[in-house]
């Protein structure tokens, strides 16, 4: 036992693999129908200027068992509305939209944050997502970070 930091402990326990199939959350699957819907419905609130009606449309939606277009589309749409919102309302508005969403929209959002931060779109709107992201994090605290890096759905 002198070089205990080399001993394989997955080799001891090989039934407690985890596989690709096994991070697939319990869920039923969303078509890319459902999601072209949805961002119809984003699109048309926004037009009306409904622009809570958005926000919470688009993040109770999340693609969970989707492939990665579906996936991809609803991202868009999420950073459309963030967009479109701080287009139109100044940075400390954005405090009031993050307090009317619940905590699982706050947790979704948080998701959509970090996936737009990776895209080639997110890049050049990082100041966009930033602010976001700080006033989120100012009014739930580092909650949702913590789901976000231990949740098996991603989006």
């Amino acid at each position: 036992m002198a070089d205990w930091r080399r001993i394989d402990i997955d080799a001891l326990e090989p039934e407690k693999f985890l596989t690709k199939e096994d991070l697939i959350p319990d869920l039923p699957p969303v078509s890319h129908a459902e999601i072209v819907e949805v961002s119809k419905q984003c699109r048309s609130a926004l037009s009306s200027g409904q622009f809570l009606v958005a926000l919470t449309t688009a993040l109770d939606t999340p693609p969970y068992v989707a492939d990665e277009a579906t996936k991809s589309l609803h991202a868009e749409t999420v950073f459309e509305v963030l967009c479109s919102i701080k287009n139109n309302h100044s940075a400390n508005d954005l405090s009031g939209f993050i307090k009317q969403l619940n905590g699982t929209q706050q947790d979704n959002l948080v998701k959509y944050l970090y996936k737009s931060m990776g895209t080639s779109y997110g890049t050049k709107q990082g100041g966009l997502l930033l602010s976001w992201f700080e006033k989120t994090v100012e009014i739930t605290g580092l909650g949702p970070i913590v789901r976000f890096m231990t949740d098996r759905r991603t989006v």
